[in-house]
């Protein structure tokens, strides 16, 4: 599918136009679903063990942890979600792409990125932490960022 943007001065900055085929009127559907969509996940705060509603866009990295996963909002905050990171996989069109077998990483939290050794990538968060993409999901990852 190929994108063609026009842009016009006059229009209102809070409007978008689409012009399309009406055969893709079930793809902009879902497109405009996720657009507006804000997707939450409830978890357990440690501290008080209570259930918390958090947006998928105030995580930084999601960790394996044997059959559980940790969250690490960006305020530092850590949570608990009773899942494995494959029952994860749905948040990918959300940004939250997996860098390695233990990892899930929220991209639009990407600050800078570097090669690292053996075909690995290095990644800066906005929170200036660390994590390193295995050379299987690097290439991927650098296709998103690019």
């Amino acid at each position: 599918m190929k994108f063609s943007y026009i842009w016009k001065s006059n229009q209102p900055a809070s409007e978008i136009e689409i012009i399309s085929n009406p055969s893709n009127k079930e793809l902009l559907s879902t497109f405009e679903q996720r657009f507006f969509q804000s997707i939450t996940l409830n978890a357990t705060d440690f501290k008080t063990n209570r259930q918390v509603m958090i947006e998928v866009g105030n995580i930084e990295v999601i960790e394996a942890s044997g059959h559980f996963t940790k969250i690490f909002l960006l305020d530092g905050t850590q949570l608990l979600l009773n899942k494995i990171l494959k029952e994860l996989s749905y948040l990918e069109p959300f940004g939250l792409v997996r860098i390695n077998n233990s990892m899930i990483l929220n991209l639009n939290q990407i600050h800078s990125f570097a090669s690292g050794s053996h075909a690995r990538l290095e990644v800066i968060t906005k929170q200036q932490n660390k994590y390193v993409v295995s050379r299987h999901y690097a290439k991927f990852i650098k296709e998103k960022l690019l």
